[in-house]
């Protein structure tokens, strides 16, 4: 049982039960109970509190953090807070089963420090103009830094890459975000620091900066997967610019339309033109020959692999006898996972003579995945 404020706190509140079951939005006051397995979310939008602009519920900020400071440390484990003052972040602080916890607002390196007593946190995010980063020295061997495993830094413009170095000594962090920063050289020697545990990075400059090959060649080159795109470090400097353009939105600003100029709204059906790999010798015998293969790693129930199969299926057709096409169902190939360290679907992978190419993670454009494999050397239209 939960005992929260007789008069209740703003905010909407959501109890799941982990395993399935549909989600129900619950009144954020008084004593809410929760069954076995059962656990809660919390959001807020604080932006239009106290009278400020936005479109949240005006309120008393200090007195909500005062309300959350007061809950028991078990109540959530994922918070989601837009319009965070110090004052909220120190609260929080205190949720200790938390595991994902997203703050947004105009909290300083002060509120950050106090975030070091949640054991159970993987999932990180920073937003905020006047977060420099120096309050992440404060989780420092703390129990956060020992169970993190993503950090995202998003519009943090005062963020100085030099603080990121305090947590190279968090054993799990494996993935890092920056959003609406700027990712300079800097930046890079900081993210290297965190080698070898670090695995992938994204990075999406402020609007109107471009990307810079350099950088990303330099995070490629050391073996991290960049912008969902990773290569050998041979292969570093070929697919840098590939992965800057992966990164950007398309020249118009859009996103890839079909040729008749009309968005992709349903996934396209598939034609049978990547052939079906079921068991581990099937691929074994392709990388004997002499042709690239390009395996692409689904599953029934990915949306995104709806859509990116029949993207695969044309750029394998636009090559013709020069690569061949193959996909795997992780349901029922699931060596196919452990054989390339694969987490998550969609994964495509290009293999040419039994050494991988490169590969790349979710969701692509027809216009990224053609980009790859023209870097490759695989050009449409070659071998026909």
């Amino acid at each position: 049982m939960i005992e929260f404020p007789e008069q209740g706190i703003p905010g909407t509140l959501v109890r799941y039960t982990e395993g399935g079951g549909e989600p129900v939005e619950l009144d954020a006051c008084g004593p809410v109970a929760l069954s076995s397995g059962s656990r809660l979310v919390y959001v807020l939008d604080a932006t239009g509190a106290e009278g400020d602009e936005g479109d949240g519920e005006a309120f008393d900020t200090d007195a909500l953090a005062a309300a959350l400071a007061r809950l028991p440390s078990d109540a959530f484990v994922v918070a989601d807070l837009a319009g965070t003052t110090d004052a909220m972040v120190r609260a929080i602080a205190g949720q200790r089963a938390l595991r994902t916890l997203v703050l947004a607002g105009d909290f300083t390196d002060e509120g950050v420090a106090a975030l070091g007593g949640m054991p159970g946190l993987t999932d990180l995010v920073l937003e905020s103009p006047r977060f420099t980063g120096a309050g992440l020295a404060a989780l420092t061997g703390s129990e956060t830094a020992a169970s993190l495993d993503s950090l995202v830094l998003s519009e943090a413009t005062a963020f100085r890459p030099e603080h990121l170095r305090a947590l190279t000594e968090a054993p799990h962090l494996a993935s890092l975000t920056f959003d609406g920063m700027p990712a300079g050289h800097d930046l890079a020697g900081a993210v290297l620091a965190h080698l070898p545990q670090l695995a992938e990075v994204s990075v999406a400059e402020r609007p109107g900066h471009a990307l810079d090959p350099a950088v990303l060649e330099r995070l490629l080159a050391a073996g991290l997967c960049v912008n969902g795109i990773s290569a050998p470090p041979e292969n570093a400097a070929l697919f840098a610019g590939a992965a800057a353009e992966a990164a950007m939105p398309s020249a118009a600003g859009q996103d890839d339309e079909d040729e008749d100029g009309e968005d992709d709204e349903e996934a396209p059906e598939e034609r049978g033109v990547l052939r079906e790999l079921v068991t581990e010798d099937e691929l074994e015998r392709l990388l004997a020959g002499p042709v690239p293969v390009l395996v692409g790693l689904t599953a029934p129930w990915c949306g995104p692999c709806a859509f990116l199969m029949p993207v695969l299926e044309d750029a394998v057709e636009a090559r013709g006898a020069a690569l061949t096409g193959v996909k795997a169902d992780v349901d029922r190939a699931a060596w196919a996972q452990e054989r390339f360290g694969v987490l998550g679907v969609p994964t495509v992978l290009l293999l040419r003579e039994g050494r991988e190419v490169f590969r790349f993670s979710g969701a692509a454009t027809r216009r990224q995945v053609e980009g790859w494999l023209t870097t490759a050397g695989l050009p449409a239209g070659t071998g026909r």
